[in-house]
């Protein structure tokens, strides 16, 4: 757990800050550190916060209470260009009547930079995002993927101490906004750079990120690695919102025992003690048991309903001995095909212990 007593001496500090609009609380109390050179995701609902916070790092959006630091310094009344950060947007907010290079350049023009270190400076940064050959093009004869990169090469080219992504891939197609989510991820590598990155999209988050923190109703929830959310979810928002989970009502029958129906499920972590419970079923975590197959986990007992083929999965519905609907996803390769059930058959899912998830069933 990050000290939350005082500012930390490098990377990003934010402390207790809050901001209301009327009586909607936007962020409540939030504190957070980021390590120097991290690349954190704020991930969230539609209204949960996360752009608000992401304004105020950038300046744009004045806390009510609480404060900012960037690397050791308190930034929280700077205005955005005393706080060297650079910012990616939504939209790229590039200016069409400009070329790459003047483009890109146009930080340092604002900052007075002598122009002398321009050109050396605009190589690198062509060059940092596979650009080279570029700076003389129109914005308007980009793809999208290159309007992404030259605002990417706008951010970094005075060297900012921090830089800010508000969902920069939402308005790209999906096949080329996973190319750029990989060459992000390691242009971040190259760089160093400490990113702070939000999004709605929580594949996005877990493909990109160092560490994750999800934001519900103006507060952070929980803060985790990719796999620890996604595995060890804190509560039963984080286990909905990350991964396509299913969430069942259990009853607590031992510290590692719930109760489903008329099946006991053993667990890999304490069941919590109090409070409504939920189990977490993954998909990708449930397997077809076969009749020769030794115990080694948990059975759920079933009948397929409907059945998808998804290309590189087929995902089957079931429906409980119990009575709850379920989803379970089932490779596409030749052997687990020649296995795959159809709907009206009775079928038996193993689920691993460690993979037998408890939370607590309420809001995060």
């Amino acid at each position: 757990m990050a000290d939350m007593t005082g500012p930390a001496p490098d990377g990003v500090s934010i402390r207790a800050v809050s901001k209301r609009y009327g009586t909607f609380a936007a962020l409540d109390t939030v504190s957070l550190d980021v390590r120097k050179g991290e690349f954190l995701s704020i991930l969230g609902p539609s209204g949960s916060g996360k752009s608000t916070l992401l304004g105020m790092l950038g300046g744009f959006v004045r806390p009510d209470s609480g404060t900012l630091w960037i690397d050791g310094r308190d930034v929280t009344l700077d205005a955005p260009h005393k706080r060297n950060i650079g910012i990616v947007f939504q939209n790229y907010a590039l200016f069409p009547h400009l070329n790459v290079a003047d483009n890109i350049l146009f930080p340092l023009r604002a900052r007075r930079v002598p122009k002398a270190s321009w050109p050396e400076r605009l190589r690198a940064a062509l060059d940092m995002v596979e650009l080279s050959g570029f700076a003389q093009r129109r914005i308007t004869e980009l793809s999208g993927g290159q309007r992404q990169r030259v605002a990417l090469a706008r951010a970094m080219i005075f060297e900012p101490t921090l830089i800010l992504m508000d969902e920069p891939l939402s308005a790209l197609d999906k096949q080329l906004r996973e190319t750029m989510q990989i060459e992000l991820k390691q242009l971040h590598a190259r760089l160093a750079a400490t990113i702070i990155y939000v999004t709605h999209d929580q594949r996005e988050a877990l493909t990109m990120s160092d560490r994750i923190a999800v934001m519900n109703k103006g507060r952070i929830v929980q803060l985790d690695t990719p796999i620890g959310l996604h595995d060890a979810p804190d509560n039963a928002f984080v286990a909905g919102f990350i991964g396509e989970a299913t969430l069942l009502p259990v009853t607590r029958v031992g510290s590692h025992f719930v109760q489903l129906g008329d099946m006991v499920l053993a667990t890999g972590r304490p069941v919590p003690v109090q409070g409504d419970l939920r189990l977490v079923l993954h998909p990708e975590k449930l397997a077809l048991a076969r009749q020769d197959d030794p115990l080694s986990g948990n059975r759920l007992r079933g009948t397929v309903t409907d059945t998808l083929f998804q290309g590189d999965s087929t995902r089957l519905f079931i429906r409980l001995a119990s009575g709850e609907r379920i989803a379970m996803r089932v490779s596409e390769n030749h052997r687990e095909r020649q296995h795959l059930s159809r709907p009206g058959d009775d079928v038996t899912l193993e689920l691993h212990v460690q993979d037998t998830i408890v939370v607590p069933g309420g809001p995060g």
